[in-house]
């Protein structure tokens, strides 16, 4: 959304597709995403990530071979958040209910799309720390490096989407959830 914050308090819906929507990342068996490699190397930095940004709630997340969803809220107060992982599922936030329609309410905010680099207001060409895309640039970049050198991995935007209420959190929250076991009627396969 034009002229907004990406670094203020919100929920964010965030899908990061590989280059060509190519599946390096592993494969769903039995309705299960199995991590190869690469996949790996994706969810070791989703964990760094995770610990090292005690103001962001990572509400649920997923890697598919394709691309990774994320639900983020960038929270005001500091806290730290635990969060359940294995290789082979989805990781889910022990507290679902961290959130609430009254806080959500407050995010009434437009989709953006495609954004790979936020104007804001200090500089039109710089990405403010401890943003949305000061998060996905630095992650696409230390992911390349480690899976495949020089040559990105990722396409070159991402999608987000701003949270509008808790009924959408809810809907994306479970959507997340059961994106392995929906994966051959999936839009990005």
């Amino acid at each position: 959304m034009q002229n907004w914050d990406y670094s203020s308090e919100a929920v964010y819906f965030i899908t990061i597709v590989t280059k060509n929507r190519i599946s390096i990342f592993g494969s769903i068996e039995e309705e299960k995403m199995i991590l190869n490699e690469s996949g790996k190397i994706i969810e070791k930095e989703l964990l760094k990530s995770i610990k090292i940004r005690e103001n962001w709630f990572f509400h649920n997340w997923v890697i598919m071979p394709n691309h990774i969803h994320l639900l983020i809220e960038i929270q005001d107060t500091l806290h730290i958040v635990e969060m359940r992982c294995s290789a082979s599922t989805p990781s889910i936030s022990t507290t679902e209910n961290n959130i609430t329609e009254k806080s959500l309410s407050t995010y009434g905010r437009e989709t953006h799309c495609s954004a790979s680099l936020q104007n804001q207001p200090e500089s039109k060409f710089s990405r403010k720390s401890n943003s949305i895309s000061s998060f996905v640039a630095t992650f696409k970049s230390i992911t390349t490096k480690q899976i495949n050198g020089v040559e990105s991995i990722w396409q070159a935007n991402y999608h987000d989407h701003i949270v509008r209420n808790y009924k959408t959190f809810e809907k994306i929250y479970d959507y997340i959830k059961h994106n392995p076991i929906s994966w051959e009627t999936d839009s990005l396969k």
